[in-house]
């Protein structure tokens, strides 16, 4: 695992959604410590609040899938939820959002911990996304070998040296087995079924 660096956040927009004016009043105070702008909603968060933000907290309370502008777990940016009942609902709720670091509101003095938490989470996921769509890809992809392979075995080659030019067609071309299957389909295709 790579070490997770230590971020400097000024800069950078924080949505708050909190239904108490005197919470939000306090995670701006922080927020200006820190050098980040924080905007304090107090209902449903809006596509346009969202689109400029790099953080979004917000009251877990009160959490409910209709404040926020997408799909359950597909947030765009950093959770952070603030806990105030450890009300067992109410923090399931939130792991379902997949949100990314929590601070209690009487902990508020920690949000910079709670950002670097959240921001390196945030990160992890969307790496771990990218792997397993290009596994997911690389998988749909086995097919157009065998393809592949099989196409060029009509040349008279055997499967070892049709999979080992199929190989050297990727090698070359710098890309996957799988594109490089996809492709030779795709000419042979367009070529009429001719394979080189």
């Amino acid at each position: 695992m790579t070490p997770v660096p230590v971020h400097n956040f000024s800069g950078q927009t924080a949505l708050v959604l909190h239904l108490s004016p005197e919470i939000g009043q306090r995670i701006k105070d922080r927020c200006d410590r820190l050098g980040v702008r924080a905007l304090i909603l107090t209902d449903d968060l809006e596509t346009e609040a969202a689109r400029g933000a790099n953080t979004l907290i917000l009251d877990i309370d009160t959490g409910d899938d209709r404040l926020l502008p997408w799909p359950r777990a597909a947030a765009p940016m950093p959770l952070i939820g603030l806990i105030g009942s450890e009300s067992p609902g109410r923090l399931a709720w939130a792991l379902a959002q997949e949100v990314d670091a929590f601070i209690p509101v009487s902990g508020l003095g920690n949000l910079f911990s709670a950002m670097v938490i959240a921001h390196a989470t945030f990160a992890q996921k969307a790496e771990r996304r990218a792997r397993e769509a290009d596994e997911a890809r690389r998988g749909s992809g086995r097919l157009d070998v065998v393809r592949a392979v099989l196409a060029l075995m009509e040349g008279g080659r055997d499967e070892a040296l049709a999979l080992k030019q199929l190989r050297t067609m990727a090698m070359v071309e710098r890309i996957s087995i799988e594109e490089a299957a996809s492709r030779l389909l795709s000419e042979r295709h367009r070529a009429g079924g001719r394979t080189g």
